[in-house]
């Protein structure tokens, strides 16, 4: 490629999309428009595009998704996050899982395959730091803190993206794996998470901070900069997104204490290449394609907005947090962060996802993007508006909820500090124990079919398939048993809780010993922990679609039970010997 020919691409690309930025951070809306836009228009009505062309955009935007990642993961202190993010993460909590699920199921019933409903899930399970953070600070409708707070969420909702996008990476091989292979690669994955970022920590932070007080800003620049592309080639090495090495090599640069050094002086870089990253996610936009993909790519937002809205109000509902802020906070996070292109356009490079899909997401995003600072400028108003026009038995139901809430909040809060603190870190386990046999249940609902066949294969067809499938459920059984036991031990102990500040409320006249309920409540916990475990894992089992009968599962949980008991005789014996 000559000079010329290189100087007329980068002319175009960067005038075309600075004025297209232009145009619309006039219009009050996100510079990221104007280079979807200009992407678009590059690609529709350029006759000067070429093979060269598509490779200096390929080149370039490679560039800038390492570079956006990279900041990306900068943005998550850890020790901020642990300091003030504890009610940001508690909502990602609560939100991402059923805005995940809801994502699956609304792709099960559009007909989506499997894969293709999970990354639909993936897609709009996060918003856009960039944006929120932009518009929510312009508009100054929400304090300085809910703003914070908003933004820790979008930051907690990243990490969970790249964590999703890394145990979707077996699922973008483009070609069917073998269940051994599958679960060899994430084991690595998850081991290479785990090692770049606790052995990176000990080392990069030190040797940065070392470079910022020795050599002068640039070279501390170049080293911080060489350092995510390695990791960058790292994550492709053992199969997984280079934007997922770029954003562990983040979040450990984060730790230095020279971060806000680097992160300033890579700003100006990072907004270059972040902008070929977006154009060349235009590129792939025709406008007839968002035509004939309309109905689909407002079904996408519709679904978006509405999830988006409902599971973060709820979240803030079960934080203790006033329901107006709620709902305020819920309409600011309406808008599909920049994961939502990330994963779209990885499931297309991987031919796992269609271009219909691949336009209907990056439209969808654009709508969302468009109608934010519109939907955030007048949240306070919507809300208003709702309150008034809604059904008096809705707002008095919402009310009554509302005061249940704040009473059991209020008679928690008569506890010790240590036993609040300790119902707090009981009540967040068992919701992650939840997610864990969700997680547990959906693998064996997509591999039990091939267990199945990998024990009979390697039985010589000694056994029939029957007991295979019954094989599989008592591993099934076993294998939610234990993390079962854990819940039920923490359920237990958030009820004694919750009793004893009845008890001490009504002492104090704060309120009515309500028999009833503390008679449940007293019988839940009188109950064996192993007979609740074994109830609960026979029902998960049940409900479970399964190609098996009830004797079946009856068996099952018969063979699962002797499994588990022998293993406790084992550890008992073992500790006795000691």
């Amino acid at each position: 490629m000559d000079e010329a020919t290189f100087l007329l691409n980068m002319t175009f690309l960067l005038l075309v999309a600075g004025i297209c930025s232009v145009i619309f951070k006039k219009l009050r809306m996100p510079a990221i428009i104007g280079y979807l836009v200009a992407g678009i228009i590059l690609a529709n009505y350029w006759v000067g595009e070429s093979a060269e062309t598509e490779s200096i955009i390929s080149i370039l935007s490679s560039m800038g998704l390492v570079l956006l990642m990279f900041c990306i993961g900068m943005e998550l202190n850890l020790k901020k996050l642990k300091k003030a993010g504890a009610f940001a993460v508690m909502v990602a909590l609560i939100q991402i899982p059923l805005m995940v699920s809801g994502g699956y199921i609304f792709g099960l019933f559009m007909g989506w395959d499997p894969i293709t409903s999970i990354l639909f899930g993936a897609i709009i399970s996060g918003s856009s730091t960039a944006v929120v953070t932009t518009v929510l600070k312009d508009q100054g409708k929400l304090s300085k803190e809910d703003i914070e707070t908003i933004v820790l969420i979008t930051v907690v909702e990243d990490v969970a993206q790249v964590v999703i996008l890394s145990m979707a990476s077996p699922l973008l091989t483009g070609s069917a794996m073998e269940l051994e292979s599958l679960v060899w690669m994430v084991m690595i994955i998850l081991l290479f998470m785990i090692a770049a970022v606790s052995i990176g920590i000990l080392f990069v932070p030190r040797a940065l901070d070392w470079i910022a007080a020795k050599m002068p800003n640039e070279i501390l620049l170049v080293t911080s900069v060489g350092l995510s592309f390695a990791m960058a080639l790292m994550s492709v090495w053992i199969g997984m997104s280079m934007a997922i090495g770029a954003f562990l090599m983040g979040v450990v640069v984060s730790q230095a204490s020279s971060q806000s050094t680097i992160e300033h002086d890579i700003t100006p870089m990072k907004d270059i290449f972040m902008a070929m990253f977006f154009i060349s996610v235009g590129l792939e936009i025709s406008p007839q394609g968002l035509i004939d993909n309309l109905v689909l790519m407002l079904l996408m937002f519709a679904v978006y907005a509405v999830l988006k809205t409902g599971t973060v109000l709820f979240a803030y509902f079960i934080g203790n947090r006033p329901m107006r802020i709620g709902f305020m906070s819920s309409v600011s996070l309406v808008v599909m962060g920049e994961f939502a292109f990330i994963i779209a356009k990885a499931g297309l490079d991987a031919g796992v996802l269609t271009e219909s899909f691949y336009t209907s997401v990056v439209s969808a995003a654009l709508v969302s993007m468009v109608d934010l600072p519109v939907f955030t400028s007048r949240s306070g108003k919507i809300c208003d508006f709702i309150y008034n026009n809604s059904p008096k038995f809705l707002i008095s139901t919402l009310h009554k909820a509302e005061s249940i809430r704040e009473n059991h909040y209020s008679k928690i809060a008569l506890s010790s500090k240590s036993t609040s603190s300790r119902f707090k870190e009981r009540a967040v386990l068992a919701y992650v124990i939840v997610l864990l046999l969700f997680l547990i249940e959906i693998v064996f609902f997509v591999f039990a079919s091939g267990i199945a066949d990998f024990i009979y294969d390697n039985t010589g067809g000694g056994i029939s398939r029957s007991i295979c499938d019954t094989i599989v459920l008592a591993i099934n059984f076993v294998a939610i048993a234990i993390p079962l036991y854990s819940l039920v031990k923490h359920l237990k102990f958030v009820e004694k809780v919750l009793i004893d500040s009845e008890r001490r409320a009504a002492e104090r006249g704060e309120g009515n010993l309500q028999k009833r309920i503390i008679k449940f409540h007293k019988a839940f916990v009188r109950v064996n922990n192993w007979v609740l475990v074994i109830v609960f894992a026979f029902a998960i089992l049940i409900l479970v679609p399964s190609s098996v009968g009830l004797i079946e599962h009856i068996i099952a949980m018969i063979v699962g039970i002797g499994v588990i008991v022998l293993i406790y005789a084992f550890r008992s014996r073992s500790s006795t010997d000691l």
